[in-house]
């Protein structure tokens, strides 16, 4: 059974999307969540997801988890994330396991926010929100959106998984928005690159011989 903690919400069972947050910029929120937004993503949005086999057995997949929990796969593609908040009377997803690693980092829950910036390959910066927490035996991972101010409109699903044949995956999921019809094909075109191969960076990222 999946075990899914939203913002604002008590632990959920299998998935549910998480509750609107007026703090986003933008109205499709949790949707990345959900296999279908590939095929189907909202107006004026466009959607991408990427899988990479990163190794294989218990302690990659334990050691892949631990840096995706703590904003590793960001900050090791070149993102700098900081003044990471959390929110007070937020529960781990673990129940009465640690909020956070043996060195004291905090792990990522429900309705936390962080400054995220990065300067290629495409400039971004502003704050985002985590919107929901997986974690479940052989998975974890999080749904994240940016927030009102941030220069990028968008929303990411990060999970890593553990599968029945002893490998280790990372996917991610992204929703962005479209650029606006005034710009031409080539600038469109363009622009879209540019968020793939942000998403591609950010998932190979997690892989043990990623050197940036």
């Amino acid at each position: 059974m999946s075990a899914v903690r939203t913002v604002g919400g008590p632990l959920r069972r299998g998935g549910a999307a998480a509750a609107p947050d007026h703090g986003l910029n933008y109205a499709a929120i949790g949707v990345t969540a959900r296999p279908d937004v590939i095929s189907f993503p909202p107006s004026g949005f466009k959607s991408a997801e990427y899988r990479h086999r990163i190794g294989s057995g218990a302690r990659r997949f334990d050691l892949a988890g631990r840096s995706l929990m703590t904003w590793g796969a960001l900050r090791s593609a070149g993102y700098r994330v900081d003044d990471v908040r959390a929110e007070a009377a937020t529960l781990s997803p673990r129940g009465s396991g640690p909020l956070f690693l043996e060195d004291g980092t905090p792990w990522i829950t429900p309705g936390m926010t962080a400054m995220v910036a990065a300067v290629e390959p495409v400039v971004t910066t502003g704050r985002v929100k985590v919107l929901s927490v997986i974690d479940e035996p052989g998975r974890i991972g999080f749904v994240y959106g940016s927030m009102t101010g941030h220069s990028e409109v968008a929303e990411r699903f990060l999970v890593v998984e553990h599968d029945g044949d002893d490998a280790v995956w990372v996917t991610l999921r992204s929703l962005w928005a479209a650029p606006v019809s005034r710009l031409g094909r080539l600038a469109r075109n363009t622009a879209e690159a540019q968020q793939r191969k942000v998403d591609e960076r950010i998932v190979r990222a997690l892989h043990p011989s990623y050197a940036g």
